[in-house]
């Protein structure tokens, strides 16, 4: 048996409203579906994103593993963030390989911004 294709990752949110106004209006990504307060995701160019409710997983809020987003401008997306006062971390420099910082949804996920 092998593995057909990538479907998704998730994240165990504590808020959904509050957690999907983060990743749809601040980060900026296109919501595919929503279920209630249940599970919402996003359609990150064929990738799926998600949120869930901590009933549907065994992880909790804050508790996951970590989603990489690569955008065009990483210093935009840092100056939009910052605007709307959430913290940031400091740019990290890979050399050839891109720049990237960490920020927290409103559940404590840690989200990573990459630029190439």
């Amino acid at each position: 048996m092998a593995v057909k294709k990538f479907s998704s990752a998730y994240y165990v949110v504590k808020n959904m409203d509050e957690s999907v106004d983060f990743y749809k209006d601040v980060i900026g990504l296109n919501v595919k579906f929503r279920d209630g307060n249940r599970w919402t995701q996003f359609d990150v160019n064929g990738v799926g994103v998600a949120l869930a409710d901590p009933s549907e997983g065994s992880v909790p809020p804050g508790g996951g593993a970590t989603v990489v987003l690569e955008v065009d401008n990483l210093m935009e997306m840092r100056e939009t963030l910052t605007k709307k006062g959430i913290p940031v971390n400091e740019i990290v420099d890979m050399g050839g390989h891109g720049k990237y910082f960490t920020t927290k949804d409103p559940s404590g996920n840690v989200v990573q911004i990459f630029a190439r």
